[in-house]
């Protein structure tokens, strides 16, 4: 029987668990303007970059803040929807080294790149390929992706992603919003570039033909679905940017393609400007608290899928909200940072994997780690407490948290109930609660 394998690539970004999405748009300079007007090239004289000097803008500040949640990766917006560019692109002058910010002639990407070496964090970027309003492409429009005016567009693409790629060492992720549209379609032809100059980067909806893919889950709200299979099929796995797509989120035990999910979430609800992306004054009561966070990232990492939190910059060019995800990282700690039982490469006896427990003390979760290096293997699973039956499921994957809900017991076995062939265990761990 096939099944799907994960690529080093992949076991190293699933290991990684939670990362950041930095969001410094100039779409918040004119949140007066309604509607899709950013995706036109009406940012020209909207949002002109001379215009712009964001006195406390520090890549420095960002990436200390998702440090401070304990993030292990962090994928800076380097060119969003508006098409302005965060480096000091020669491929146009809509750009950051066209703004006041270091007095001109500024680069947030190598900023980022070297707040990342500082802080132990690796470095990804995002690059939207199908919408860009300095060129007029608005992806909410039909195009001809053949016609003279969109090829010359698709050029200008290859050519930044080119610079990004090559000007600023080795990437972790590279995110593609949305996908892209292949080359036979007449989109950019970037898995060469990709191959040729970031060949062990994860790539976010990237090309089919790139080994190291990953998936979008199906919604923005840091949720993985009951059962969020690492393995998919192609139709299952592309956002098109419109409803939430809970297929896309499930994929298939049995699928094709290893490309596990990743679960993105802004740290501003969608109340907020822009859908909680985007920074707007006086929308510090929009953020979720870390309580929420945490239960995000029970349902996301626990749940065999990464958790990406946005973040959103202000027009001065600081993350506002530091505070917000220091919390979230001391309770992520005060939870999940040492186990109280743990068994490590378990060896099942009686049919299942046992864990004796303090009955004395409360115990929050039970954490699984399948090991997936040769695939998913689990398709089924029962957590017992002193013999009783309390849950049951099918996907473990790279983690599975179980909530325990306070529950006290003097014994608590994880049995695999069902198996694509021969399985392995990586570690069990109980978490008792903390007070």
């Amino acid at each position: 029987m096939y099944t799907a394998k994960p690529t080093p690539e992949q076991l190293k970004w699933q290991d990684m668990e939670l990362g950041v999405i930095i969001h410094y748009c100039l779409e918040i300079y004119r949140p007066d303007l309604k509607g899709s007007w950013y995706k036109t090239d009406m940012v020209r004289t909207a949002i002109a970059p001379e215009t712009i000097n964001p006195k406390k803008l520090d890549p420095g500040q960002w990436i200390r803040s998702a440090a401070a949640m304990g993030a292990k990766y962090a994928v800076l917006v380097a060119n969003h929807c508006t098409g302005f560019s965060l480096w000091d692109t020669k491929v146009n002058d809509f750009s950051i080294a066209h703004t006041g910010w270091r007095g001109g002639g500024g680069d947030i990407v190598r900023e980022f790149i070297a707040a990342c070496e500082k802080y132990g964090m690796k470095p990804g970027l995002y690059y939207s390929t199908g919408c860009n309003g300095y060129y007029n492409i608005n992806d909410e429009k039909k195009w001809d992706y053949k016609s003279d005016y969109y090829q010359q567009y698709v050029r200008n693409v290859e050519r930044q992603v080119t610079e990004l790629w090559t000007e600023y060492g080795d990437l972790f992720e590279i995110w593609f919003d949305g996908g892209i549209i292949p080359p036979d379609k007449g989109g950019p032809d970037l898995t060469p570039i990709l191959k040729k100059y970031q060949p062990k980067a994860i790539t976010f909806q990237g090309p089919r033909d790139y080994p190291h893919n990953i998936r979008w889950v199906g919604n923005e709200d840091g949720l993985a679905p009951e059962n969020c299979w690492a393995t998919t099929n192609a139709g299952e796995a592309r956002y098109d940017g419109t409803v939430p797509d809970e297929k896309a989120g499930i994929g298939d035990p049995d699928g094709k393609y290893y490309w596990p999910a990743e679960c993105d979430i802004p740290n501003r609800t969608h109340k907020a400007f822009g859908g909680g992306w985007a920074w707007r004054a006086g929308e510090e009561n929009l953020i979720y608290t870390p309580e929420q966070l945490l239960d995000c990232y029970v349902r996301s990492v626990g749940r065999n899928a990464n958790m990406l939190v946005g973040m959103a910059i202000s027009t001065d060019g600081d993350f506002q909200d530091e505070e917000q995800l220091e919390k979230f990282g001391a309770l992520l700690k005060k939870t999940f940072g040492e186990p109280d039982s743990v068994i490590a490469d378990p060896v099942p006896e009686d049919g299942g994997f046992t864990i004796k427990t303090d009955r004395s003390k409360e115990a929050a979760y039970l954490v699984i780690r399948e090991d997936i290096s040769g695939g998913q293997r689990i398709r089924g699973f029962s957590v017992s407490a002193d013999g009783k039956e309390i849950y049951r499921s099918d996907c473990v994957g790279h983690k599975r948290i179980v909530p325990l809900n306070g529950l006290k017991a003097e014994s608590i076995t994880f049995r695999v109930e069902k198996s694509a062939g021969e399985y392995r265990v990586r570690d069990i761990a109980l978490f008792d609660k903390r007070n």
